[in-house]
């Protein structure tokens, strides 16, 4: 069973990885800063974790937030290993999570469509967002896969931005690069 996690998980990094998603441009336009505290919520396999690790350097944390225990598991053997030490794993429920701080960015990639109550959810929290901070959405986009559309494996831009409003953020930059992807970046109103 831990094979198959592993393999599943080093996929899903695969795929983020992948010149198509653009991940190098991502990180450009979320401008992060080092020592800034980074919350990967459905961080998965990590890969966006370990990116962000990176730029935050030593005095930076980010935190991988997952409900999947595995992904998070997954995630803190890595960082063992490759004696990471700014990574720190915390387990999120569909309500939220709990942080000891608060953070500058909250990004999430592809975790949009999975929140049973996203209003409550950013609700919840909006309390470990600095003042200034801002929540990066990544969604796909309905019309760009067949088993995307099937599956309810996106969000509509125009519903993501409703949400966020009815949260209490409002959109402060929208980026078109990514063919499959809507890239919304929030902040509190």
């Amino acid at each position: 069973m831990k094979m198959f996690t592993n393999l599943r998980l080093n996929m899903l990094n695969k795929k983020a990885a992948s010149l198509e998603n653009r991940p190098e441009e991502v990180l450009k336009n979320l401008n992060i800063h080092k020592g800034d505290i980074i919350g990967d919520v459905g961080a998965g396999g990590g890969y966006f974790t370990f990116e962000f690790s990176k730029k935050v350097g030593k005095k930076g944390r980010v935190y991988a937030i997952d409900t999947n225990q595995k992904s998070l598991a997954f995630i803190d053997n890595k960082s063992k290993k490759e004696m990471i030490n700014n990574i720190k794993p915390v387990l999120a429920n569909e309500k939220g999570f709990l942080l000891p701080e608060t953070a500058d960015i909250f990004f999430l990639r592809n975790v949009f469509h999975h929140l049973p109550e996203p209003v409550e959810y950013f609700k919840n929290i909006k309390q470990f967002l600095k003042k200034d901070g801002k929540i990066v959405i990544m969604d796909y986009k309905k019309e760009q896969s067949r088993f995307v559309g099937m599956f309810g494996h996106y969000t509509p831009e125009k519903t993501v931005i409703d949400i966020m409003k009815k949260a209490g953020f409002d959109a402060s930059k929208k980026f078109e690069f990514l063919p499959k992807q809507s890239f919304i970046i929030f902040k509190i109103k």
